[in-house]
């Protein structure tokens, strides 16, 4: 009995221990002063008070280490068997107080954790509540910042609009502006041409007032020019004072003068017949020739060739490419090749028989077009019926190879050509402007052609005698 007795004491004490020095783990502060007291008296108060936010834990350990100090419980002796049995409950008893008070004193730390966890928690609800009235401070000057923005955008969007749309008015004002300022422009030419017509046809009419005054006191009988829509009647064709002639050979100044009686013609009357008039014509420069081609093509009146003489090389690409064209039946119509009289090294001799061949591609495929062959079959025949390919053809056999269009019985010039007095005078060949005839060392004839302005012109000329001569 008094061996478990004993025993029991021991391991009593032995807990009691143990619950002492886990409950004092750890450091008391170094102010720590708690006294004692009996039973049924109040714990006693902390010396210090605990953050509100100090964590559990640590007010845990701050309490048991100033409640409880672990030099109070320490026994005083280790030895238990030399305890009496009233020792031994002596010290149970003390033991049964200290534990009471332990017990009291973790009410009391349960209570004041309790505390200051509800103070942690108001302190983090404040804390939330805040964060809370940020986010929404934050949110409410997000969206007033993204207001702004979209109101800045929205106005800039406005002003870009209405940018485009200035620029869109500025850009239909100008270009209504240049519409009628390009229409201001076309009345101006018009006017002009207007005024130019009426001058040249008043300077006409004066002018044919004064051929017909000079022309009824040398012949009262004179009748009036004939203008008739279809000129060839009968074999007989009839030509009005609406004629240009084109004699000699063809060059820059004679297709000027040529195009701009043309021009006249037909801006004074576009519906009745203008006669283009070849009494002798070997041809001549092939870019002249093209500028007379297209001067025909170009006028609303229709252009008739009439060669009473001789049509060779670029007169005869006028007459047959002509709308309409009629000759004797001994006139002569001659085609053949141009000739291009290049010098100088290989390279630039290539060169100048390249452009020849365009130049002959460019009248020449009209004119076999016509005949309905090709150019080289009209090439070829050239040759066949001429071995230098100077092809001549009278007029009916002109006709069938559609070179002329009719063969006339006769012309009646029903308008004024000349009233000039007669002369006893011999006359030389009338030449075009800046030609004439001049005699060389050995007393032949010769005309001396002018030097071809154009750099890619070329001689399209029948010169069987040498009579015409370049520089």
């Amino acid at each position: 009995m008094n061996f478990e007795k004993q025993y029991f004491t021991r391991s009593a004490l032995t807990i009691a221990a143990l619950m002492f020095a886990g409950c004092a783990a750890g450091t008391p502060p170094a102010s720590a002063d708690v006294s004692a007291k009996t039973d049924g008296e109040a714990a006693p108060a902390v010396a210090e008070a605990v953050p509100a936010t100090a964590a559990p834990e640590a007010v845990v350990a701050e309490e048991i280490a100033v409640v409880v100090p672990v030099q109070d419980f320490t026994p005083e002796s280790t030895d238990l068997s030399e305890l009496t049995p009233e020792q031994i409950e002596a010290e149970l008893k003390k033991l049964s107080e200290a534990t009471g008070k332990i017990h009291l004193e973790k009410k009391l730390i349960e209570s004041r954790l309790g505390l200051a966890m509800s103070e942690n928690e108001k302190a983090l609800q404040a804390l939330s509540l805040e964060k809370m009235q940020l986010d929404a401070e934050r949110a409410d000057f997000s969206a007033k910042i993204a207001e702004e923005i979209a109101g800045i955008e929205e106005e800039r969007t406005e002003l870009e609009r209405r940018l485009a749309l200035e620029t869109s008015r500025a850009n239909a004002a100008f270009r209504q502006k240049q519409k009628e300022l390009n229409l201001l422009e076309m009345v101006l030419r018009e006017q002009q041409m207007k005024v130019n017509s009426a001058s040249m046809n008043t300077q006409y009419a004066l002018t044919m007032a004064d051929k017909r005054d000079q022309l009824s006191r040398l012949a009262p009988e004179a009748v009036a020019p004939k203008y008739l829509k279809d000129p060839f009647v009968d074999g007989t064709l009839y030509i009005s004072d609406r004629r240009v002639t084109l004699n000699g050979p063809v060059t820059a100044a004679s297709a000027k003068a040529v195009c701009d009686r043309l021009y006249f013609f037909n801006n004074q009357n576009p519906e009745y017949p203008i006669f283009l008039v070849i009494d002798h014509s070997p041809g001549g420069s092939v870019a002249a020739g093209y500028q007379i081609q297209k001067a025909m093509q170009s006028c609303t009146a229709p252009v008739y060739v009439v060669v009473k003489n001789m049509a060779a090389s670029m007169a005869a690409v006028i007459a047959t490419t002509a709308e309409r064209s009629f000759c004797f039946a001994n006139t002569r119509i001659l085609h053949h090749q141009i000739s291009s009289g290049v010098e100088g090294n290989l390279t630039v001799m290539r060169e100048g028989v390249a452009m020849g061949e365009l130049w002959y591609k460019r009248f020449g495929e009209p004119v076999a077009k016509k005949m309905g062959i090709t150019l080289e079959e009209f090439t070829k025949q050239m040759y066949e019926n001429n071995s230098d390919g100077d092809w001549m053809e009278a007029g009916h056999r002109a006709v069938e190879l559609k070179w002329i269009d009719h063969v006339v019985d006769r012309i009646e010039e029903t308008g004024i050509i000349s009233v000039a007095g007669k002369t006893t005078q011999p006359q030389r060949p009338q030449m075009p402007a800046g030609l004439t005839e001049e005699t060389d060392a050995q007393g032949r004839r010769y005309v001396e052609l002018p030097v071809l302005e154009n750099p890619l012109d070329f001689w399209a000329i029948y010169d069987k005698n040498n009579y015409y001569r370049t520089r």
